[in-house]
């Protein structure tokens, strides 16, 4: 059979006589101070008065009981200290057990998020470059054109990798002006396989000029999973539709970006947790792309929401810090 664990084991017989010994020792000198009280309680009574009737009682209770009593009493206070003291012990080492084990299984799980994170941001490149492939086996003669798209998907992947290694950065080292307007005309350039796919058109409104501070890689990476959600959506619909990537500068000195699009909405279950990690409103969906792009927007200073999740004019909202907000 298997021994009982060592902190709810038997106290050792010896242990049990040093602690009595200890307790007698005590209470002899107890015992003494008692018989001085006695002496006193002599010249204070007669001593027919404590030989008979109830100080007959006391003096035998003072001079005999007490001391085993108290003696046994202050045993038993030692050994429940000492046990709780072993209990205690072996809380603490189970504690230390157990929170290295969860180190350990944080640690796994933080690597499995990065490598879940990466995989979504190189799962639009991938996913244009197969696009991309498919219309040059259609029509061999396009080479000239499709070629230049093959080679910016590739940059793209290589950047999404560039990200990941500079996350450790801090915002202010990586950030920089950013025209928006270029920014979203070479988006729409990218997302152009996607759209054409989904049969979507997709309209950037951005004045010239309109610039933001931010981290370029960052920010590309932030809108266009926002917007290769929405693409994904209206494909998913069937019927095509229109994605607008609408920006503007607020009086404040912050610019407003919005990603507006007429498909399908999301679904009310998903709406609380929109931008919880792995909750997917699709059934091939990571739930990684809003998580990252709201991460990605808080992380240079700005934020992203979604100020309407209807069917027919779903909204996100990016903010950013403009040029003039910073310098103020």
């Amino acid at each position: 059979s298997q021994a009982a664990p060592w902190y709810i084991r038997p106290v050792p017989f010896r242990i049990v006589a040093i602690i009595v010994c200890v307790a007698v020792l005590i209470f002899t000198r107890a015992r003494a101070a008692l018989g001085l009280m006695l002496a006193a309680l002599d010249h204070l009574l007669p001593p027919r008065r404590l030989a008979t009737g109830p100080g007959h009682w006391v003096v035998f209770i003072v001079d005999w009981l007490a001391p085993p009593l108290a003696g046994t009493l202050l045993a038993f206070v030692l050994l429940h200290a000492l046990r709780h003291k072993r209990l205690l012990e072996a809380e603490r080492a189970a504690s230390g057990v157990l929170a290295e084990r969860l180190a350990g299984t944080e640690r796994r799980q933080a690597l499995w998020v990065i490598a879940a994170a990466v995989a979504h941001d190189l799962k639009n490149p991938l996913h244009n470059l197969q696009l991309l492939v498919e219309e040059l086996e259609a029509d061999p003669r396009q080479v000239s054109d499709i070629l230049p798209r093959l080679r910016d998907n590739v940059l793209r992947a290589t950047e999404r990798l560039s990200e990941m290694s500079r996350a450790g950065q801090a915002p202010e080292e990586t950030a920089g002006p950013v025209d928006l307007l270029a920014v979203l005309e070479d988006m729409k350039a990218r997302l152009s396989s996607a759209a054409s796919l989904s049969r979507s058109a997709v309209v950037v409104e951005c004045p010239r000029g309109l610039s933001v501070r931010a981290d370029s890689l960052a920010l590309r990476s932030a809108v266009e999973n926002v917007a290769a959600n929405a693409l994904e959506a209206l494909h998913a619909r069937g019927r095509g539709g229109k994605l607008i990537l609408r920006a503007r500068g607020e009086d404040s000195g912050r610019v407003e970006l919005l990603v507006e699009d007429d498909g399908p909405g999301i679904p009310e279950p998903v709406r609380a947790r929109l931008f919880t990690p792995f909750v997917s409103g699709s059934s091939g969906g990571t739930g990684l792309g809003l998580a990252i792009a709201r991460a990605l927007a808080r992380a240079g200073g700005g934020d992203l929401v979604c100020a309407d999740p209807s069917p027919g004019h779903t909204r996100f909202r990016f903010t950013f810090n403009g040029l003039a907000a910073q310098s103020a």
